[in-house]
C-alpha cells in the first residue's frame, strides 16, 4: 500500500467568548426537549413571567414540543396572544410564542423551570419567585376568584413547584438508600 503524506495545516482563529457546543434540555419527565447552541443562564429573560427569551433570528435550535392550547393573558394594561407548547410525554407547559408558527415569530419564550439540563432532576428555578409575585398575590386577596390566565399561570407554577419539590425529595430518598 502507498504512503500517504499531507502537508497541510489546522489552524484555529475562531475567539468566540461563547462556549463551543450544542446544550440539550429536558422535561421533568425526562423527555428530550431542546437542544441550542447556547445556555439558556446565558439568555436575557423577560420581566413579566421570567420566561428565558430566545431570539429566533440569531439563535440555532431545535424544539421538541407539541402545540396546545392559544391562551390571551392580561398583562397589566394590555393582552398577549401566547400560542403554548407542551411537552409530548407529560404534557407539562414548556414554552410559547406570540404568533401561530414555531419560530415564526421574533421570540421564542420557554417557561421558567419547565426544563433542565440533567435529565430527570428538577431545575432550581421552580424556587425562583416571579416577578411581581408579591404584587398579584395582594390584588388577588381584595379580588373575587377573577379565572383570568395570570391565576391560571400562577397556580400552574405553584403546582409545578410542588410537583419539583417531590421529586428532590425522591431523588434524594434514592440517593441515600444506595
Amino acid at each position: 500500500m502507498p504512503k500517504i503524506i499531507s502537508n497541510s495545516i489546522i489552524s484555529s482563529s475562531d475567539n468566540r467568548e461563547e462556549a463551543q457546543g450544542l446544550h440539550s434540555y429536558y422535561c421533568l419527565c425526562s423527555e428530550f426537549i431542546l437542544v441550542i447552541d447556547i445556555e439558556l443562564g446565558q439568555l436575557p429573560r423577560r420581566e413579566t413571567d421570567n420566561a428565558v427569551i430566545i431570539e429566533n433570528a440569531s439563535r440555532m435550535y431545535k424544539l421538541h414540543a407539541i402545540p396546545g392550547e392559544v391562551k390571551i393573558v392580561r398583562r397589566s394594561d394590555e393582552f398577549e396572544k401566547q400560542y403554548r407548547l407542551y411537552c409530548p410525554r407529560c404534557s407539562l407547559l414548556i414554552a410559547y410564542e406570540t404568533t401561530p408558527h414555531l419560530k415564526g415569530g421574533p421570540y421564542t419564550y420557554i417557561v421558567q423551570g419547565a426544563i433542565n439540563e440533567i435529565q430527570g432532576v428538577p431545575h432550581n428555578d421552580w424556587e425562583l419567585e416571579l416577578p411581581g409575585k408579591q404584587d398579584r398575590i395582594d390584588q388577588d386577596q381584595g379580588e373575587e376568584d377573577s379565572h383570568d390566565d395570570n391565576n391560571e399561570m400562577r397556580l400552574r407554577m405553584e403546582g409545578n413547584q410542588d410537583a419539583a419539590a417531590k421529586a428532590r425529595a425522591l431523588l434524594a430518598a434514592a440517593a441515600g438508600e444506595s
